[in-house]
């Protein structure tokens, strides 16, 4: 045998040798897995649908989500499931006068003494001359999209009328030749998405209604109209009938930039609406016709919204425990909106996990996540996150109302209310616990 036969031998038994060690590395990665939340629409017909609404003695608060504050009245969402109604003239003492049964409820606005209510795609009114006893005057069929997509899954609409998305965290193995599948990775989750799973999910001040609605609210009633933001479109109802608004125009809302339309915020003749990447905003000189002024962009994060006296406060929320973005910053930031055309950021200020926000007067309120509720001095705005009056961080929250010295809060944990008539002595008043 010759040298150059050994040689090639040997040459042949390390390329075989590299062969299998590369096997055994493509088959090890093979086996990697990977956790996400899976998202599962949930189905009900269009006849058990619209049979299902019913007034109820009153409910456990259990998934709490959208509130609202008319007269002496607390009204809470249950996430996809309907209305709790408080009479709350003492907020040391809130009573439970009754529940609404509402199937794919999310939303909640007032205009003139009549109710709003979102149901899946349906918009019902309600008279409240008896908030006890509330009554189902008008059903507008096909008022709002039907949501068939959410978070990269799509529903069968031909299943029946989808009235909310349960979550799941579920881990999967992969094929490491084609990689981690896009919407796996696009709802990635970890060990604080689980420890959070409440089992179901949501859709994301109006000083201009005849009431007070949370930050994060996609209705917005500015005199004798509604305004109803979806993803990617505004909607714009005459109201001037209460207890029957009817469409008048659908935009498109521009400068998107892939981004999704969250909640709106009205001041003056503009409309402000927070999307998961930017703050759009439309002078509604015209009100059927709202004209789009500008857009402030920003990092990939949830951005509720609220305003005065030229300026915009927005909060940014990242995390892969939440659908606003993964390792984005979470922070306030100030905006500059005196030219509407022309905004500009003024500050930003580091946060825990801020959600929503409201103003009242020189004070600004935010739901700081895990921090809790934080006050703020807002007398000077490019230093607001500098001046912080008050801290309370037992009860995690998502949105705020501050309605005449008493601060509403709702959470995963209940609603939490807040005497701030002394800004140096800011005091808890009550707490309705969430039952699970």
């Amino acid at each position: 045998m010759t040298i150059s036969t050994n040689i090639m031998r040997a040459f042949t038994a390390l390329v075989l040798l590299a062969s299998l060690s590369l096997q055994g590395c493509i088959k090890d990665k093979c086996d990697l897995e990977y956790t996400y939340s899976k998202y599962s629409p949930v189905y009900m017909s269009p006849e058990a649908f619209r049979n299902a609404v019913s007034v109820e003695a009153p409910h456990a608060v259990q998934n709490p989500g959208k509130i609202y504050v008319k007269d002496n009245y607390l009204f809470v969402s249950e996430v996809a499931k309907g209305v709790h109604i408080f009479d709350n003239k003492n907020p040391e003492s809130p009573v439970a006068l009754a529940f609404i049964n509402v199937p794919g409820n999310y939303d909640i606005a007032f205009n003139c003494d009549k109710l709003y209510v979102d149901s899946s795609t349906d918009l019902l009114v309600f008279d409240m001359n008896n908030p006890a006893q509330p009554q189902l005057i008008n059903r507008i069929e096909n008022a709002l999209p039907h949501i068939v997509f959410y978070r990269g899954y799509t529903a069968d609409a031909n299943k029946g009328v989808v009235v909310e998305w349960i979550q799941e965290v579920v881990t999967e193995k992969y094929n490491c030749e084609t990689g981690v599948p896009p919407i796996w990775e696009d709802n990635q989750a970890n060990a604080s998405t689980i420890a959070s799973m409440n089992g179901s999910t949501s859709r994301t001040i109006n000083p201009a209604t005849p009431g007070k609605g949370g930050s994060m609210s996609r209705f917005a009633v500015k005199d004798d109209y509604m305004y109803v933001v979806t993803p990617t479109q505004m909607v714009v109802y005459n109201a001037s009938v209460c207890e029957s608004p009817s469409r008048m125009n659908t935009l498109d809302l521009e400068n998107l930039w892939g981004g999704e339309a969250e909640m709106i915020f009205s001041m003056d003749n503009l409309l402000m609406i927070g999307s998961t990447n930017s703050m759009m905003i439309y002078d509604a000189a015209d009100p059927v016709r709202p004209n789009y002024l500008s857009n402030f962009q920003h990092v990939t994060a949830c951005d509720p919204v609220t305003a005065k006296d030229g300026y915009a406060y927005v909060t940014l929320r990242g995390g892969d425990d939440n659908p606003c973005g993964d390792g984005f910053a979470n922070q306030l930031d100030v905006v500059n909106i005196s030219e509407p055309r022309l905004p500009f950021l003024v500050q930003s200020f580091p946060m825990t996990a801020p959600a929503g926000l409201g103003l009242d007067g020189d004070m600004l309120f935010i739901a700081d996540g895990a921090s809790g509720l934080r006050v703020f001095d807002a007398s000077n705005p490019e230093k607001v996150g500098n001046n912080q009056l008050a801290n309370f961080p037992s009860m995690e929250g998502y949105d705020v109302i501050p309605n005449e010295g008493v601060l509403i809060m709702v959470g995963k944990d209940g609603i939490a209310q807040y005497d701030y008539a002394d800004p140096k002595n800011i005091k808890l008043l009550s707490t309705i616990a969430v039952v699970r």
